[in-house]
């Protein structure tokens, strides 16, 4: 069998081999004869080779490897195919808002505590506040919004027969509208005459120092 294949092989080269009018030709001027057909085909059979044993296992990796990517993208997709355009609208608008109820800087701050001295008198009270100390403040973060505190106390003016009464409007009325914050601590105080006083924390939200309005 293996003889057979041998002379098959030799039939067929010397039948691929035969020079026109030199049908005795030797082995090498056959073999210049047709080495001009020949490279073609060993160059294609050359990339051949290189596409199914390089080129197509590399292909294969990076396709498994991506994999995930893919399917992560496909999944953001179908979330934005099912998210409703209004609710995008509506998310821009509510961070919007946000960031227009939070104290924008130290101008800002300063007039929302003097609308809270100006409410606090407008109910037979005197309001002293302090807002903290910038250096005294958490480092700034990549968060977009942190927090302002203020520190106050509250005294009724002589005049202020109801204090009770007037400090619970006053603490209701507080906040400037328009404005983020609530009330984080308080303390009342009352003497031996009845008169009290009020000690109050306050935290409003704020935008961080490198994203303040000027």
């Amino acid at each position: 069998m293996k003889t057979r294949a041998i002379a098959a092989l030799r039939h067929l080269w010397q039948f691929l081999t035969v020079i026109p009018g030199w049908p005795d030709a030797g082995r090498v001027a056959r073999t210049f004869y047709v080495l001009p057909l020949a490279v073609p085909f060993i160059v294609l059979l050359l990339l051949w080779v290189w596409d199914r044993c390089v080129r197509l296992p590399e292909m294969r990796a990076v396709r498994e490897a991506s994999q995930p990517a893919v399917l992560l993208e496909a999944e953001v997709a179908e979330l934005r195919a099912t998210w409703p355009e209004t609710a995008s609208a509506e998310s821009a608008a509510a961070t919007a808002r946000a960031v227009q109820e939070a104290i924008q800087n130290a101008v800002d701050l300063d007039a929302q505590l003097a609308a809270m001295r100006a409410c606090a008198t407008a109910q037979g009270w005197t309001a002293t506040l302090h807002a903290s100390d910038p250096d005294l403040q958490p480092a700034a973060t990549s968060a977009p919004i942190v927090f302002q505190t203020v520190r106050g106390r509250l005294t009724p003016v002589a005049s202020n027969q109801v204090c009770f009464a007037s400090l619970l409007t006053l603490l209701d009325r507080l906040i400037p509208a328009g404005k983020r914050g609530g009330i984080t601590r308080l303390a009342v105080h009352a003497d031996e005459q009845g008169h009290i006083t009020a000690e109050l924390g306050v935290r409003f939200a704020a935008l961080p120092p490198d994203e303040k309005t000027p």
